[in-house]
């Protein structure tokens, strides 16, 4: 074994050592989620109260536990190590990537910060693919991202330190404290109903699109860019928000007892939150119509002039 070799072993018995509280000679499973909560790679233990969740903790050791004694020896520590799974940054760095995305200040990260930061990082995600991320680490079901939630996209390597502190190089955009704001020409993902509340309270006399849809239905996905298209046309006049039904608790929610929708896609157009025109399907002219039909001074132009639109829709 060369020094280079032997200098970092000693520096993983030096780390394997710090995990064993007790001096055992093995990692329990205490000690592990101690060292998983750990920061710099096991250098650094927060005195925070735990945040990765019981299944977490069972999955790693049932990955790393490879001779199924219950606990984690050197061996299978250095596994551990060399697999990466441990916190590599400090803490200061992950709460500064924490409010690099945390664009609104509040404290918390939405789907659409979300979304924002993955396009931006090179690697943007359809809306059904944030629903599953969010079902996956919002364990609290609360909606939005918090930091310990935030964590543990690191630690699962799904977000990578060095390439969020380029990220972080940019200007910060300082924050209204809002849990989410809308972004114009676009469609606002949301997933609970503070969220939804909030929008409706911001933009009072002003149109808000709700487009409810869920994740497996294909008309919805096909009325994706269509109603993308629209939100780019209307953003002076109205809001688009974009609901999945089968997100989380909330959103089921919102469906079930709030809107009562029983098919999708389905729009449902609110003015200071009630209802003004609802429909169902995927006719994207008749919606187009139905939305300029309430609005007193709409933009010039349409995105799907049809004369089939102009007969078919109700007078609002």
């Amino acid at each position: 074994m060369d020094d280079a070799s032997k200098a970092k072993l000693e520096v993983l018995l030096k780390r394997f050592q710090m995990a064993d509280v007790d001096g055992n000679g093995t990692i329990d499973r205490e000690e592990l989620r101690n060292l998983l909560e750990s920061m710099e790679s096991g250098e650094v233990y927060l005195l925070s109260q735990h945040w990765l969740p019981e299944e977490e903790l069972d999955r790693v050791m049932e990955t790393y536990d490879t001779n199924k004694d219950g606990v984690i020896n050197f061996e299978e520590f250095k596994q551990i190590a060399y697999d990466g799974i441990l916190l590599e940054g400090t803490l200061a760095e992950y709460e500064s990537a924490f409010r690099g995305v945390d664009k609104s200040g509040n404290g918390t990260i939405g789907a659409t910060e979300l979304g924002a930061l993955f396009a931006q990082l090179g690697n943007p995600m359809s809306p059904e693919r944030l629903v599953e991320l969010m079902q996956t680490y919002d364990k609290d079901d609360s909606g939005q991202i918090e930091f310990d939630e935030f964590l543990l996209m690191f630690r699962n390597s799904l977000l990578d330190l060095r390439a969020m502190s380029a990220f972080m190089k940019g200007e910060e955009v300082p924050g209204t404290g809002a849990v989410i704001q809308a972004v114009e020409g676009d469609m606002t993902l949301i997933f609970s109903e503070q969220e939804l509340d909030e929008l409706i309270a911001a933009h009072p006399g002003k149109l808000v699109v709700l487009f409810c849809a869920l994740t497996w239905c294909r008309p919805c996905k096909g009325m994706q860019r269509p109603v993308q298209k629209l939100a780019e046309h209307y953003k002076d006049h109205i809001v688009f928000v974009k609901l999945f039904g089968n997100a989380n608790k909330q959103t089921k929610k919102i469906f079930k007892e709030r809107y009562q929708i029983r098919s999708t896609p389905c729009f449902i157009t609110l003015r200071d939150g009630e209802p003004v025109y609802t429909q169902t399907g995927t006719n994207k002219e008749k919606l187009e119509m139905g939305l300029r039909s309430l609005l007193s001074s709409p933009p010039v132009g349409m995105v799907y002039p049809s004369a089939e639109a102009l007969t078919s829709v109700p007078a609002p």
